[in-house]
């Protein structure tokens, strides 16, 4: 497979050696590897300079615009290969990678979509994976992310590539936009590749309520994308798929209205347990993207409640009892609107 690996790389000169070591003492490399600097101020791009110095396959660009997305839609506009693959600074790229999937036929997909492993604390367990083309397993569970998703470049440049309005998220948000295109997914389950190490220090470390801001706009990103797949063809793959399309906004809304719930649970957590002094702003301001968008029937309320609460009380497996009550058939019923 002609592939390309993409790295963003935004002050992460103490990291982003292990990660590139990883990537080029490979048995077998990719074609090409495009680092892309995002006006970082630590040394990374004076470090990743020096690195690449004698390695014809790499090549590193500067990104001025903030953002993960757009460093990242700044190496795909100088892709040249079949496939194209996106990789963080903060992970160790898996030995057999390239390897397994020139071993693969995979000229009729869009995208090819594995497991990968999460290293937090360094205890390694498989992020959430659930084989399904359906945008409300990614809408709750958030399947797809970006170091899993492996896209023909021509369907990613198609569908819009990575939004940069979304400084968070963005992966999510990809993800679930690339399915409501109905691209064909090869997906893969024998093996979990790559260790995705999540850092304490970093986005993920601090708390939902200190980005509600960033969650706030990704979430309205993925609003207008749910109503452009409910009203049109995105391109011409989505095209060739209506008859997949959903009835009713409402059965895509629903899941969404399930995991703002779940996220105001995370929050109140964190104000329990003293982790962020910001919990009422960012709680009111979650509070009214919900009401606003979505108008529950009582017995969604209903379940909504309980989800937050159980969140808020530290239980577990609460997206997976989320997703079960979006895809159930009850839940279709309730979207359907009697002409």
């Amino acid at each position: 497979m002609d592939i390309t690996v993409i790295i963003p790389v935004k002050d992460r000169r103490d990291h982003i050696g292990k990660t590139l070591d990883s990537i080029f003492k490979l048995g077998m490399m990719p074609k090409e590897v495009i680092i892309v600097d995002n006006e970082s101020t630590d040394g990374s791009y004076q470090f990743c300079e020096q690195y690449i110095k004698d390695r014809p396959n790499a090549t590193l660009l500067r990104e001025t615009f903030p953002g993960a997305s757009a460093a990242r839609n700044k190496g795909l506009k100088s892709c040249k290969t079949e496939w194209v693959y996106f990789f963080d600074c903060d992970g160790v790229f898996d030995y057999n990678f390239i390897s397994t999937f020139n071993q693969m036929e995979a000229k009729d997909y869009d995208m090819v979509v594995f497991p990968t492993k999460r290293v937090v604390d360094n205890k390694r367990f498989l992020r959430n994976y659930i084989p399904s083309n359906d945008p409300r397993v990614q809408m709750i569970g958030n399947v797809l992310g970006c170091q899993n998703m492996l896209f023909r470049t021509d369907f990613l440049k198609d569908i819009g590539a990575w939004n940069p309005a979304c400084h968070i998220w963005e992966d999510w948000e990809l993800g679930l936009r690339a399915l409501l295109h109905q691209p064909n997914i090869l997906w893969l389950n024998e093996r979990a590749f790559h260790e995705i190490h999540v850092s304490r220090n970093g986005l993920w470390g601090g708390s939902f309520s200190q980005h509600y801001k960033e969650l706030i706009r990704s979430l309205t990103v993925v609003v207008n994308d749910l109503h452009s797949s409910i009203l049109q063809p995105l391109s011409r793959y989505h095209a060739q798929h209506l008859g997949c399309l959903y009835p009713h906004i409402d059965l895509l809304m629903y899941p969404l209205y399930l995991h703002i719930s779940i996220l105001l649970g995370h929050m109140q957590r964190e104000k329990i347990t003293g982790k962020c002094g910001t919990y009422k702003m960012a709680a009111k301001a979650l509070t009214f993207f919900r009401k606003n968008n979505f108008h529950p029937t009582f017995r969604q309320k209903c379940i909504a409640n309980f989800l937050r609460i159980y969140t808020m009380l530290g239980g577990r497996g609460a997206w997976r009892m989320a997703l079960n009550s979006a895809m159930s058939k009850k839940a279709r019923r309730e979207s359907i609107i009697e002409e």
